[in-house]
């Protein structure tokens, strides 16, 4: 399962998750994760998705599914993320993932709430005081850099 947007800075992020099922027929799902795609298309994509393999795919014919949303750059039939990861893969069958539609109900069900407005509001400004100076960014990427550890590429 993969997903690829792009944040209020302006950036690609990629994430991509593992579903598997074990050897007693138990399905699990695992975030596996985040990238920056080199690019906005779906090659780039495709690129983030077979690098997140590497590690983990012995065997290309395992991999017999494929999820994503529906827009055109991941589910398209000929140029799509699904496509080129079919030729690749071939028995990779494309899934649609609905749970896109329920991140967007989620968010639709919580604006109704106003304790819950006020807070993704100031949140939100908080991103704009920020995002409006470069200044005010490279203070807070310093600060976070002395407070918050690197984390590991795993």
């Amino acid at each position: 399962i993969a997903d690829e947007t792009t944040d209020v800075s302006s950036i690609s992020q990629f994430v991509a998750v593992f579903r598997y099922v074990l050897s007693n027929g138990q399905p699990v799902e695992r975030f596996w994760r985040f990238a920056n795609p080199p690019g906005h298309d779906a090659k780039s994509i495709v690129e983030c998705i077979q690098a997140s393999f590497e590690k983990v795919l012995a065997k290309p014919e395992k991999l017999i599914s494929q999820s994503y949303d529906g827009t055109n750059l991941m589910s398209g039939q000929h140029a799509g993320v699904q496509a080129f990861i079919q030729c690749a893969y071939k028995n990779a069958q494309y899934v649609h993932c609905y749970s896109h539609q329920l991140n967007l109900i989620v968010g639709q069900a919580t604006s109704q709430n106003q304790q819950v407005r006020v807070y993704f509001s100031n949140l939100s400004d908080i991103t704009n005081f920020f995002n409006k100076s470069p200044q005010r960014i490279a203070i807070l990427d310093e600060t976070v850099r002395k407070r918050i550890p690197d984390g590991s590429d795993t």
